[in-house]
C-alpha cells in the first residue's frame, strides 16, 4: 500500500512538472512587451541625467598639474588653475628646450553638456573634467587616443 501511495505521489509530481501548454500569440506579445520594457528601462538608466554633470556635481575649481607630451621637447610641465568665477591661469614650461615659463590668463566657459571647460586660447583648448583630474582633448573636442593618451592628463593638486 505504501509503495502504491509513493508511486502515485511521484507520478503526480512528474505530471505537474510537465507543462504541455503551447504559448498563444497574446502570450508571445506580452513576453515581447516585457522584454522591450526592460530594454527601454536599461537604456533610460544608461542615459546620464543632465541635471548632474561635472560643472554642478564635482569640486572642479583648483589647480591641476601634469607633464603633457611635446613634439620637440621632453615634455610640457603644465599647471592650470580654474577659478569659480570663470577665470583661468595657465603656465607652461617646455622641459629640455627652455627654462622660460609661459603664463597666460583668461576666461573659460563650459560646453553644453557641462563636462568640458573651453579656454579662450588661440587655438581653442578643451579639457574634459573628471574627478580630481582634467583630460586634454583634441581640436575636435574628442579624447586623445593611442599610446600617449594616458599622458594627456592633469591631476588636481591638494
Amino acid at each position: 500500500m505504501k509503495g502504491l501511495t509513493l508511486s502515485s505521489l511521484l507520478l503526480a509530481v512528474v505530471l505537474a512538472g510537465c507543462d504541455r501548454s503551447v504559448p498563444t500569440d497574446s502570450d508571445s506579445r506580452q513576453s515581447e512587451s516585457a522584454q522591450t520594457a526592460g530594454t527601454d528601462t536599461e537604456r533610460t538608466a544608461a542615459v546620464p541625467d543632465p541635471a548632474h554633470n561635472a560643472r554642478n556635481s564635482l569640486d572642479w575649481a583648483g589647480t591641476y598639474q601634469g607633464m603633457l607630451p611635446c613634439a620637440d621637447c621632453e615634455a610640457i610641465n603644465t599647471e592650470l588653475t580654474l577659478h569659480d568665477d570663470g577665470r583661468y591661469s595657465l603656465s607652461r614650461q617646455y622641459v629640455g628646450k627652455s627654462a622660460q615659463q609661459f603664463t597666460e590668463q583668461g576666461q573659460f566657459s563650459w560646453n553644453s553638456a557641462g563636462n568640458t571647460v573651453l579656454l579662450d586660447t588661440e587655438p581653442l583648448q578643451q579639457f574634459f573634467v573628471g574627478e580630481n583630474q582634467l583630460f586634454m582633448l583634441d581640436q575636435q573636442g574628442q579624447r586623445i587616443e593611442g599610446d600617449l593618451a594616458a599622458r594627456y592628463r592633469l591631476q588636481k593638486q591638494p
